[in-house]
């Protein structure tokens, strides 16, 4: 079995673990990578055992039992937002909240009654509690605006001796220059298939292996995406995209009409709404890429080069938190 359980990412141990031996670890790191791949997992797991009072010193292996083990509430790797991470007081976990669209400051520096007296950059520079090492994560680090990713610069440049400091997002492009020349990069490879067949199989999302292993070819390797994918509701409405993304002109009124009630069958929580458009567009790229490779002329090309275009514009727009109808409708009609 992997390290803690943790599938896929066993080279990226071996780094840290090598960095610990020669007490090298410490300072700030981003891991990056797309999401349901087990980047916040692996975070909560290091943070364990960099924080354990008993561990195997040489595998950095949480004993599980100890008053600093203890203080971990849940190792789920897709824990929901009102979950608590851990009650640990030398672990500092912050994310952007689902009604936001930026991690707050108040987050970073604490609110203006108390600026500097509190929030997660005061916090990690406080004397460790229950042991002589501090862990600071910010998730969500896509979502650090300027205000927010210049109040922690201090802390990511020059960061307390004894904490490490971990960011996760999903892509470079995605984080300031400030923030990526102040970390080391750590990047996170999309799950082989067989393994997320397997993490499929044993989380019992599918019946077989071989289910497993087509919708993880399917999914790019997510978690997240795998589990989306597996729905009869998806299958139909991945047929209905195909047909439209095929046609040269497109009926843009029946297909916004089509994807809004889609979405509207996913619930009335907005996370889960945008995720599932979010799905829909990423079928869409797939499809297009497709396409390009088996373009027959240059006018084929450049129709099928916009709507890609277009289609990541959309994504671009759901990640900012824009209106969906708004989003939806207007993909719709760009599409021609």
């Amino acid at each position: 079995m992997s390290w803690h359980e943790i599938q896929g990412h066993d080279a990226i141990f071996e780094r840290f673990r090598s960095a610990y031996l020669r007490g090298r670890l410490s300072g700030s790191f981003l891991f990056i990578g797309v999401s349901g791949i087990g980047k916040k997992r692996f975070a909560l797991a290091l943070a364990k055992g960099l924080l354990c009072k008993k561990k195997n010193s040489r595998e950095l292996d949480p004993c599980g039992v100890c008053e600093s083990c203890l203080q971990f509430k849940s190792n789920n790797p897709q824990p929901k937002p009102t979950d608590i991470i851990s009650t640990h007081p030398d672990l500092f976990y912050i994310s952007k909240p689902v009604d936001k669209s930026f991690i707050p400051l108040e987050f970073l520096i604490g609110s203006k009654e108390r600026r500097g007296e509190e929030g997660l950059c005061f916090d990690i520079s406080r004397t460790p509690y229950l042991g002589n090492f501090k862990v600071a994560i910010i998730d969500d680090a896509d979502y650090l605006n300027a205000e927010g990713a210049n109040a922690i610069l201090k802390t990511l440049e020059e960061p307390p001796t004894d904490s490490l400091l971990i960011l996760i997002g999903t892509s470079t492009a995605k984080q300031l220059p400030t923030i990526r020349s102040r970390c080391r990069i750590i990047r996170f490879s999309p799950l082989p298939p067989r393994t997320l067949a397997s993490i499929l199989m044993q989380n019992e999302i599918v019946e077989s292996f071989e289910q497993g292993l087509n919708l993880a070819k399917r999914s790019g390797g997510s978690y997240d995406q795998a589990k989306e994918l597996y729905d009869d509701a998806i299958d139909k409405i991945r047929t209905e995209l195909n047909k439209y993304m095929s046609s040269r002109y497109i009926d843009s009124v029946n297909l916004a009409a089509q994807l809004n009630n889609f979405i509207e069958e996913a619930g009335k929580e907005a996370p889960i709404r945008r995720r599932r458009f979010k799905l829909i567009l990423n079928i869409c790229i797939d499809h297009f890429r497709e396409n390009l490779k088996q373009a027959d002329s240059y006018e084929s090309m450049q129709i099928i080069s916009e709507r890609l275009n277009r289609t990541l514009d959309a994504i671009e727009q759901i990640d900012m938190n824009a209106n969906l109808p708004f989003i939806v409708e207007s993909w719709s009609n760009k599409l021609n």
